[in-house]
């Protein structure tokens, strides 16, 4: 979490609105002062610190000083966002007046772009007073803390993910897989992988388990002259009632109905 502390303005140092006509990402570098991201359209990939994050429109990031970060993907064109290069106030008290998640989704974006375009006219010239700039940077970060003053943040995306996918493709049609097994393989906290499996994809791990397990199923109902009871050991459910179940589930039939509509004309080997 970011301290907030509002004795003083924090000082800004720089900003300004990116946008892109094409592919872009961005440049590998380390710098001395804090630097806020807020997405306006598009996707920005960055990588910091060894972690993944993809701010989209209405997400913010603060990155820290002295962290590495470079763009870890190409950005489709019209990616645009503002960035905001600062440094604390000189003089801080011993505890923040309140804390700000370094990267979230806020929930109403369209404040952050009135006081965000406000403070680009301050900082290029456009105010007489001198530290109009640092003021409108810290009501930014003041709007920021209250529109996320319930959230927790999201999580950045591991850059083992590549691996996990692999290793969970591998072995989704074992009996008895689960997303625990897998936290314990891959080194993870379960609750941390479950959160951030689901920010990247959207579902589960345990959904993604069955996907995998289905369409090794339908693969074998419709390409093998297999039983349905070998085809329910095959993916990992060795009970053939309780496979019959869970696929007409998921697939809204039952294996053998989805057999008779799917299968292949020629399954003869000769």
């Amino acid at each position: 979490m970011f301290p907030l502390y509002l004795d003083k303005p924090y000082k800004l140092r720089m900003g300004g609105q990116f946008m892109s006509d094409e592919q872009w990402s961005h440049m590998e570098r380390t710098i001395e002062d804090y630097e806020l991201i807020i997405g306006v359209s598009g996707v920005v990939f960055l990588e910091a610190d060894g972690l993944m994050y993809e701010v989209k429109a209405g997400d913010m990031l603060i990155l820290e000083p002295g962290v590495r970060h470079r763009g870890n993907k190409l950005s489709l064109p019209g990616v645009s966002f503002y960035w905001f290069h600062f440094l604390f106030p000189e003089c801080t008290a011993s505890e923040p007046d309140c804390r700000i998640p370094r990267y979230a989704s806020c929930p109403n974006p369209g404040r952050l772009h009135i006081l965000a375009r406000q403070l680009l006219h301050a900082a290029s010239g456009g105010s007489r007073i001198r530290q109009a700039g640092d003021y409108f940077l810290t009501s930014l970060l003041i709007e920021l803390a209250e529109q996320l003053q319930d959230s927790e943040g999201l999580d950045a995306l591991d850059p083992q993910l590549p691996k996990l996918l692999e290793w969970t493709r591998l072995h989704a049609l074992e009996p008895g897989i689960s997303v625990e097994q897998i936290a314990q393989e891959m080194g993870y906290n379960k609750d941390y992988l479950s959160r951030m499996f689901k920010r990247r994809f959207g579902s589960g791990l345990l959904h993604y388990i069955h996907n995998l397990k289905l369409e090794a199923a339908k693969e074998l109902l419709t390409g093998s002259p297999m039983h349905v009871k070998e085809v329910a050991a095959k993916v990992g459910i060795p009970d053939d009632k309780q496979f019959a179940k869970w696929f007409k589930r998921l697939a809204g039939v039952t294996p053998t109905e989805y057999r008779k509509a799917f299968t292949r004309t020629h399954l003869n080997n000769t």
